[in-house]
């Protein structure tokens, strides 16, 4: 491997610049440190011991060190491992501290050569379980021989730089083993804890003198260690010792963080692959292989017997072509989860002394044992979820506890899954009709209706224009900071990603095939990755994509009866793109499912409150997606068919949408250390004090603003987005802030007394700034204020406990 390419940056650099292709540059293919075992850093822990702690047993310190000096062959080092079993007794005695006795039957624990997973003592559970046992850890970690030297030289790098460098840095990426339970076959996951006390490292010659500039280059290059060995060559170190491994099984945390994960994809569970890959992760937690799996939306009793209400039906016995109709689960088990949202815990199927419909095809099916718990989401039934055995009394009322702990994950998938297939539908009423807003049906009606009583006089058949005037507009937009730039990032790294397994395949043949033509698709690849690097066209991924699928992939085939060593490369190229794209989805799909993830809880949120909101005054609501989320808000007496329409209510929707726009920014705040991608969300808010109309299109079927005099707000609204303070290139809005624009001055007073308010309540810091607005196109004379949201402070009202947002700002004095 060329190393010029990765070491021309000066030592001195302050700004460094770390690719998201996780590349790691180790030219080595064994470990490249020489590693001893030896016994005697057990004996000098001891002796220190007790020179430092007086309540250690000096003359037992002494027995033991004269035990190990007196056997001289685990004096020095041991080259040998197997020198240990013959005189295990000795050593039985050296360990008894290191391996406590109260514990050796239960822990998982083993001593082992430096640096190697060669375990020579250990306790009996561990060599039951055989973590250590063979050759294939490789294949037990779940990790490339390349990765697994890599964090293994790092981390001696880092005991080199700790004790001769006084510089101190962890990397705390835990090794998990993974094995095959003895008796029910299925994987169970073990992470490691690595105890180096009784290891330590010598230098071999004289110490090479590094500066505090050198040493903190080479930690911000800790990927290159091609350039860590340049600057620390190895044979200038040796280990000697042993560690002490110290494993913990973690099946559940690992599995139920791997559903957590499976669960964001959008087929988790409304596809078979989706569904399968589930109920075998519930087999896994449960330890139970023989389970199965099964959960069902639950729908309006209206649409029980619609296609469209199974449309999420993967149950037991609740399928999308089951013959079972609502009156059948009268009586049923199902009864008391769909109605009241209890969990059932039925022991044995055949004991039931008058079974129903249900419960006869459940018993049919095999199943005697099973649970049903309800899925709940926004505090709301939405579906429920069966776990179910063949044997009677294999899940009972305690697995209920570990099942408490991924309902709300499958609640969530299930939500999502119907909100998608709702946007579905509404798109396609949408596209076919238009949606009326409840607010304003009346209008809409009452047109209908003199437009048939004009017909009955044979008079005009044009409908009348639907016009609202004299209302007020309230805007706000939640956008995601650089949304362009991480798609496009994410597109590259995934062509890259597949340029280089495709390079991977052709040069794992190029020897035995020895075709011009090889060098140039080599060549080929290799132009499209720097091109792609330097900047991404708008036609570039099909154009790769063509050039794989054309030009590489229909060699794959010949590749293999040519040189069958090649399988290992095509198989890792054909694996990455299986999935239903057909090429490399791993970055976008990061970036969808975070962008996915924002608008989710953005959506949901404002739903949520906005229908709250129609309660105190009704207004219209609009509010429709981007790479963010935007919302249309309309107030006044002349959407009310007979309302009451005061100014307080405006003030008070304007405090409720200064309040629910800090909750948002909150929300997602918090959300952040979720996201695969953790994107940034920015805020704005549009003030417009005067009163403008608004007229409903019939060639475009919507609402827009009346009048040339009303024209400018929308202009606004399309424009303001982009816009910066006057006199620098710095954006308006910024993640972590509040932008409020406004033209008038009245508006600032107004806002101003919101602002105080939310200042006491924790809501936004002291600090506010007063900004003028570049001038847009059209638009002169904006001016802004822009507040910084208290992300620290604890809010004197918990939202999610119950608190409404309403009565907060209804507690504000707004007259």
């Amino acid at each position: 491997m060329s190393k010029t390419k990765h070491h021309k940056a000066s030592f001195h650099e302050t700004v460094v610049s770390i690719s998201n292709q996780d590349d790691i540059f180790l030219s080595v293919d064994e470990f490249p440190f020489k590693t001893t075992l030896s016994l005697a850093p057990l004996i000098t822990y001891w002796e220190n011991k007790e020179q430092n702690d007086p309540s250690c047993n000096a003359a037992r310190v002494r027995e033991l060190a004269d035990l190990l000096r007196n056997t001289p062959e685990l004096a020095g080092p041991i080259d040998n491992p197997t020198i240990i079993e013959q005189y295990v007794d000795t050593v039985d005695i050296l360990m008894e501290d290191v391996f406590p006795s109260a514990l050796w039957e239960k822990e998982l624990m083993a001593a082992v050569v430096p640096f190697r997973f060669e375990s020579f003592y250990a306790t009996p559970k561990l060599e039951e379980l055989k973590l250590l046992e063979g050759d294939n850890y490789i294949e037990k970690l779940n990790l490339d021989l390349k990765t697994l030297l890599f964090r293994l030289t790092l981390s001696a790098y880092t005991l080199i730089l700790e004790k001769f460098y006084n510089a101190n840095f962890n990397i705390d990426v835990p090794f998990i083993f993974i094995v095959k339970d003895k008796f029910t076959g299925l994987p169970r996951h073990y992470k490691l804890i690595i105890d180096l006390k009784f290891m330590e490292v010598k230098a071999r010659g004289e110490i090479k003198e590094l500066t505090t500039q050198e040493i903190n280059f080479l930690i911000n290059r800790y990927n290159d260690l091609d350039l860590w060995m340049m600057k620390l060559p190895p044979d200038n170190f040796e280990f000697s010792g042993f560690a002490v491994y110290d494993f913990t099984e973690v099946t559940n945390e690992e599995t139920i963080s791997a559903l957590r994960f499976d669960l964001l994809d959008r087929g988790a569970v409304s596809t078979t692959e989706g569904f399968l890959n589930l109920q075998q992760k519930m087999r896994i937690l449960f330890g139970l292989p023989g389970i199965k799996l099964g959960f069902a939306s639950c729908p309006a009793l209206q649409e029980f017997d619609t296609t469209y209400a199974r449309k999420i039906w993967n149950g037991l016995v609740l399928t999308q072509d089951c013959d079972i109709v609502l009156p059948d689960l009268q009586n049923s088990i199902y009864e008391p989860v769909l109605k009241r949202g209890n969990t059932i815990v039925v022991e044995d199927l055949s004991v039931f002394p008058n079974p129903t419909k249900v419960e006869q095809k459940l018993i049919e099916s095999g199943i005697r044992n099973l649970i049903i718990a309800p899925l709940e989401y926004d505090g709301k039934t939405i579906g429920l979820m069966e776990l179910a055995s063949p044997i009677p009394g294999e899940l009972n009322a305690l697995s209920t506890i570990k099942l408490k702990e991924i309902l709300p994950l499958f609640a969530l998938a299930m939500n999502r899954s119907l909100e998608e297939l709702r946007s579905n539908i509404q798109s396609i009423i949408k596209e076919k009709y238009t949606a009326i807003h409840p607010v304003v049906e009346w209008r809409f009606t009452k047109a209908a209706v003199n437009l048939l009583d004009k017909r009955e006089r044979n008079a005009s058949s044009e409908i009348e224009p639907i016009v609202f005037r004299d209302i007020y507009p309230l805007y706000g937009s939640s956008d995601i900071r650089g949304s362009a730039t991480e798609r496009n990032k994410a597109i590259q790294g995934d062509l890259i990603e597949q340029l280089v397994l495709a390079k991977e395949v052709v040069l794992a043949v190029k020897d035995s095939l020895p075709l011009s033509i090889l060098d140039e698709l080599v060549y080929k690849m290799d132009k499209y990755s720097q091109d792609i690097l330097s900047e991404l066209g708008s036609g570039d991924e099909v154009l790769v994509l063509d050039f794989l699928r054309s030009e590489i992939e229909p060699l794959f085939d010949h590749f293999l009866k040519k040189r069958p060593t090649a399988r290992p490369a095509i198989e890792a190229y054909q694996f990455a793109i299986s999935n239903p794209y057909k090429a490399v989805y791993n970055k976008r799909r990061a970036y969808e499912e975070s962008l996915f993830m924002i608008n989710e809880t953005i959506s949901t949120f404002l739903d949520r409150e906005e229908e709250k909101a129609q309660q105190i005054f009704p207004h219209y609501f609009e509010r429709y997606k981007t790479d963010g989320l935007e919302y249309n808000i309309y107030i006044g007496s002349s959407l009310l068919n007979n309302g009451d329409y005061q100014s307080i209510y405006l003030k008070n929707m304007r405090l409720w949408q200064l309040m629910l726009t800090c909750e948002i920014a909150r929300r997602i705040y918090k959300l952040r250390a979720n996201l695969k991608l953790p994107l940034e969300i920015t805020q704005l808010i549009l003030v417009h004090s005067d009163p403008l109309s608004i007229r409903f299109r019939m060639d475009e079927k919507k609402f827009d603003v009346d009048g040339a005099n009303n024209i400018r707000y929308e202009i606004i609204k399309k424009r303001i987005d982009k816009a910066t303070v006057r006199d620098t290139e710095e954006r308006l809005t910024q993640p972590g802030k509040i932008a409020i624009v406004y033209t008038q001055q009245r508006e600032v007073q107004e806002y101003q007394r919101y602002i105080e308010f939310l200042q006491s309540e924790n809501y936004i810091c002291e600090e506010i700034e007063y900004l003028d607005v570049e001038e847009l196109p059209g638009v002169p004379g904006l001016k802004a204020m822009r507040l910084s949201i208290n992300f620290k402070e604890e809010l004197r009202h918990n939202i999610d406990a119950g608190d409404e947002l309403l009565n907060i700002a209804q507690s504000a004095s707004l007259n």
